[in-house]
């Protein structure tokens, strides 16, 4: 089977299954809010290894919002809730379990299976970890797997940096903010994010520093 055809088929089947359990589609990734929590399932297969790569994460519903604010991209606000699945501008989010599943053949009855096998999966694992609810549980989260990537991965370029900003800036702790803000321009970190020449870093200080003025 062609990698593009493949990828077809298991969207078909995604979206179907999804649809019977409760879960919203779009393309390769099922998605539902528990709580004030928004949970993704990435779902992709590889036709030339024979594996099936599945990765369920979950970020706060308030996160990219703030993020689209301060980008200024204030018209995401009112965009279909599939956005926040697999929108390039949109935070990551957290996994709370990916790998891989063997599989022989890419059958009809198999992809069927499998996709709905997924699709369960991260409902247990949504159901077990029912205290995820908040964004300060989701913060307790991040900053366990921030500790675990950087004890595995010293040289990693992930970091955790952009959640925290925006969990202060919804907190109303503006100061905590920008001292984030200034010390991650000084460590010329993007982001991951780059608008009119200016990074995340710099576009949130321009917008605390805007909030200050206008509040004083």
């Amino acid at each position: 089977m062609k990698q593009s055809e493949l990828d077809k088929e298991i969207n078909a089947y995604l979206k179907q299954e999804g649809k019977a359990l409760g879960w919203k589609t779009k393309g390769s990734s099922a998605f539902r809010v528990e709580g004030e929590m928004f949970f993704s399932l990435l779902v992709s297969g590889s036709a030339k290894e024979n594996v099936l790569y599945r990765r369920l994460s979950c970020k706060p519903m308030a996160f990219d919002p703030e993020l689209w604010r301060i980008l200024g991209m204030t018209a995401n606000l009112q965009a279909p809730l599939g956005l926040r699945a697999d929108g390039a501008y949109t935070l990551y989010g957290v996994p709370l379990y990916e790998g891989f599943i063997a599989t022989c053949e890419w059958s009809e009855e198999g992809l069927l299976n499998t996709s709905r096998g997924c699709l369960v999966e991260a409902e247990a694992c949504i159901k077990s970890n029912n205290h995820l609810r908040s964004d300060d549980a989701f913060m307790e989260l991040g900053e366990a797997f921030n500790l675990s990537i950087l004890k595995s991965v010293p040289s990693t370029a992930w970091n955790f940096w952009k959640e925290r900003l925006i969990h202060h800036v919804l907190k109303g702790e503006r100061d905590q903010a920008m001292s984030i803000a200034e010390d991650r321009i000084a460590a010329r970190d993007s982001g991951g994010f780059i608008i009119g020449g200016k990074t995340f870093y710099q576009l949130s200080q321009r917008q605390l520093k805007g909030h200050a003025t206008s509040v004083g």
